[in-house]
């Protein structure tokens, strides 16, 4: 499609992420009890994940923003809360509706899920305890336009939790990965390595790098990749936590083609060299896990 409108790229950007949605929901339920055990949770999110659930408590009022199929929100109100999610995806947002209606006698709190444009998204002000944000943020063309959304919509003290990826990748993060991709069994045979290798040569590192950021995934993926939000944030709200993801860990652990009793081992071992040399400048990385608080009045 030649210049696609705005609401033509909503459109597609939310049948994209259904389908997504749907293919995971075929084998595992939208329940964080099955994804939290799923290979790149076990390795990347799940101490944060149940580091954020930690926070709630009975009765509170949450938001996730870009909730997907909705195991996040579902979380939030299985610990209790009054949880809302809004998304982009119709059918994704289905398939949260009806496995929530499934297990509702079952969960202590409240979920209401919601159809939504978050670059236009209106919210309550002084409403919300808690907001989350796992993995939106880069999606986005009004970044700060929904920063300031939240600030208002967070009560005094209110946390913003953001897991996400800031700025781009770089260059030594690319060659890395590649050489790790090009040694280990990943979803691509050797034979295809190394055929890329000699086909892209010197642009075999921007093909890396590309793959890894995703790039052309979606219409809307990388589209807030230029938005310094880590400054935008900070600007606004108290940074109370902020915890830096390895460089090429993340990227590896989805194309690994290993049994989990064989890559969950040897990804925790490449977690911490990794991040041992993030922490000491070596490599740069761009995965992101934030605590910011709405400072009280």
């Amino acid at each position: 499609m030649d210049n696609p409108t705005y609401q033509q790229k909503l459109d597609q950007e939310g049948e994209l992420w259904g389908r997504v949605a749907e293919e995971s929901a075929r084998s595992v339920p939208p329940d964080w009890r099955s994804h939290r055990v799923l290979r790149h949770n076990a390795i990347m999110h799940t101490r944060h994940i149940d580091a954020l659930l930690s926070q709630v408590r009975p009765g509170m009022h949450t938001l996730e923003l870009g909730c997907g199929a909705g195991w996040l929100t579902l979380a939030l109100a299985q610990q209790g809360a009054i949880a809302r999610g809004l998304d982009i995806s119709a059918p994704a947002v289905a398939i949260a509706e009806q496995y929530y209606a499934s297990i509702k006698p079952a969960v202590s709190g409240r979920v209401l899920y919601e159809v939504a444009d978050l670059n236009a998204v209106e919210l309550p002000a002084n409403t919300y305890d808690i907001i989350a944000a796992k993995g939106v943020l880069h999606h986005l063309y009004a970044v700060d336009r929904l920063i300031e959304q939240v600030h208002a919509a967070l009560k005094p003290g209110g946390l913003f939790w953001v897991s996400d990826t800031h700025g781009s990748e770089a260059t030594s993060t690319a060659l890395i990965a590649g050489a790790l991709m090009l040694v280990l069994p990943t979803q691509t045979s050797y034979r295809q390595k190394l055929g890329g290798l000699l086909r892209f040569r010197a642009g075999a590192p921007a093909r890396i790098k590309a793959s890894i950021q995703a790039d052309n995934l979606s219409p809307f993926e990388g589209a807030g990749r230029e938005h310094d939000w880590l400054a935008m944030i900070a600007e606004r709200f108290e940074i109370e936590r902020h915890s830096e993801h390895p460089a090429v860990t993340g990227y590896l652990t989805a194309q690994l083609r290993l049994p989990d009793r064989m890559a969950l081992p040897l990804l925790r071992g490449l977690y911490r060299l990794d991040h041992a040399l993030v922490r000491r400048g070596v490599l740069k990385n761009t995965g992101k896990v934030l605590y910011a608080r709405k400072r009280a009045v």
